[in-house]
């Protein structure tokens, strides 16, 4: 039981060591238990120092960030699609912004 711990641990410090490559594969598991600890700490975090802050920092948001698009990239790599969809993922949604400053309809 703990030989299968350390492997798990051993495979979550592998995604942070990897967190500036974006080539290569990443297993469904592995991205799944990186996912749920990676929204654990964020919601501690946000729990515990932005409560009585009321602001985000920088550093731990990109300590958050920059592992999960990582991950992410490679995880699609291993689903069989280019990692260049992480991008379509990300930007897509704000590109629908520009409608936003387009003038109301008028009514007849």
């Amino acid at each position: 039981m703990l030989e299968n711990f350390m492997q798990r641990l051993l495979a979550v410090l592998r995604c942070y060591k990897r967190t500036f490559s974006y080539q290569g594969v990443e297993n469904r598991r592995v991205y799944t238990l990186f996912l749920l600890l990676q929204s654990s700490w964020f919601a501690l975090y946000l729990n515990t120092l932005t409560s009585t802050l009321n602001e985000i920092s920088l550093l731990p948001l990109l300590f958050f960030l920059l592992p999960l698009i990582s991950i992410a990239s490679r995880r699609i790599n291993d689903a069989g699609y280019s990692h260049w969809i992480i991008v379509l993922v990300f930007f897509i949604p704000y590109l629908f912004f520009i409608f936003l400053c387009f003038p109301k309809t008028v009514d007849k």
